[in-house]
């Protein structure tokens, strides 16, 4: 008789994903190491902070045998450890400072919390507290905006979307929407960039390590400037994608913008580890959903742009843009072989045989799909309709085109720069 507590193995999703991460870690040569950071004393100047680098204890050479214990008497003590220290403020600033990475340093620009009730740009403090259920609950929602040419692009319409994600999760605003409208205008000022990425998360907020958010104290709030390369237009740029094994969000849960994104990361990690790009989200009835993060949509044959309806799948504000800017540009030079844009469902086979395949999305924000499974898509190349897509959705988030969907970052006043 099987025993109750008898565990059931694991699927087998997300173990591709492992096999990646841990190849990785391989490469960057991570291992366990049994030294004590030594703590040296804090620097104030942001380029020698910025420079810091971890200083550790050196180990002994593989096999050096430690002076006056045997081989033996090694092996019967088992691995060799070290006290872990119990660090005094002091000590902790220190770490932060030493423990810095380079992706920090050239890339996270400026940080608001409202448990600092203000903005750091010094991406070592830019942290969370573990009692936030933001983090060990994953009650939260979060959105994004982008930078472009200095002005937030689209900026309202994803705070109205992330209003609703905070009704349906059950939280509550820590402030006014203006007000939270108002702090990420000046934290993306702060941040003193151009063109560049805006994350902003709601969290249930502080006070336990319990379920309910009735636990915590106050709603927490937390907003991140920062940068990664931006497409190029005048660059190809194409996706690899591969039908998930990852199975879909509930209805529920995939038209909520939450934080729970554990399916989207192995949907990832598994396309990758196959050799991949991205993982296509598919019902239980075959029928394409969406992409990680990211909506897709087809060219047919019969000259038609079709958008998966958003039952399975998050409303994303790029594409429902998209949608609305088509119908005004049919029949003209800007867009060429397409008589109409529909949404309904249409099958992975039906997806493999369109003329064209892209994703959408703010961080995007168009790319084809070049290659799906183990089948091209058209010639295996990108698509004159797709990137006239691409280039009619730039043209839209070009400040000079601006018909209210920019707001300017307000750098001046705050940053001192004129």
């Amino acid at each position: 008789m099987t025993s109750p507590l008898a565990i059931t193995p694991a699927p087998a999703v997300g173990c591709a994903a492992a096999r990646l991460h841990a190849r990785r870690l391989s490469s960057q040569a991570a291992t366990c190491s049994y030294a004590v950071p030594q703590h040296r004393k804090r620097v104030r100047d942001s380029t020698s902070r910025r420079a810091a680098e971890t200083e550790v204890i050196e180990e002994p050479e593989t096999g050096e045998v430690e002076e006056g214990l045997s081989e033996d008497l090694l092996k019967l003590l088992g691995p060799r450890t070290v006290p872990t220290p119990v660090l005094s403020p002091e000590e902790v600033l220190d770490s932060l400072y030493n423990r810095i990475h380079d992706n920090a340093t050239e890339h996270y620009h400026a940080f608001y919390s409202s448990e600092l009730q203000g903005i750091t740009t010094d991406p070592a403090l830019m942290l969370v507290h573990m009692d936030d259920h933001l983090v060990h609950r994953g009650h939260a929602v979060f959105d994004t905006a982008v930078i472009v040419d200095g002005f937030l692009y689209q900026l309202w319409e994803h705070l109205q979307r992330f209003e609703a994600s905070a009704e349906a999760a059950g939280l509550l605003l820590p402030c006014s929407i203006d007000q939270i409208h108002r702090i990420i205008c000046e934290t993306s000022a702060a941040g003193r960039q151009v063109n560049a990425h805006v994350k902003y998360w709601l969290g249930a907020g502080r006070g336990s390590f319990g379920l309910s958010g009735a636990e915590c104290i106050r709603p927490t709030f937390y907003c991140q400037v920062y940068t990664t390369p931006l497409p190029d237009l005048d660059r190809e740029r194409y996706m690899r994608v591969r039908t998930s094994a990852v199975p879909i969000k509930p209805s529920f849960f995939a038209t909520l913008k939450s934080t729970n994104y554990l399916p989207n990361v192995l949907a990832v990690m598994d396309a990758q580890a196959d050799g991949r790009d991205q993982g296509i989200f598919v019902d239980e009835d075959g029928m394409v959903a969406e992409g990680p993060n990211m909506n897709i949509g087809i060219i047919t044959h019969d000259n038609e742009i079709v958008i998966p309806p958003f039952d399975n799948s998050l409303p994303g504000i790029t594409i429902m843009t998209l949608m609305e800017l088509i119908p005004e540009v049919l029949g003209t030079d800007d867009l060429l072989s397409v008589d109409r844009v529909v949404q309904r469902h249409f099958s992975v086979e039906e997806a493999k045989a369109a003329r064209e395949v892209f994703l959408a999305g703010s961080s995007l924000p168009i790319l084809p799909v070049v290659v799906w499974d183990d089948v091209n898509i058209g010639e295996g190349v990108p698509g004159r309709g797709v990137l006239s897509l691409k280039a009619l959705l730039f043209n839209h988030m070009n400040p000079a085109n601006n018909k209210g969907q920019h707001v300017e970052v307000p750098y001046g006043w705050l940053t001192g720069a004129e």
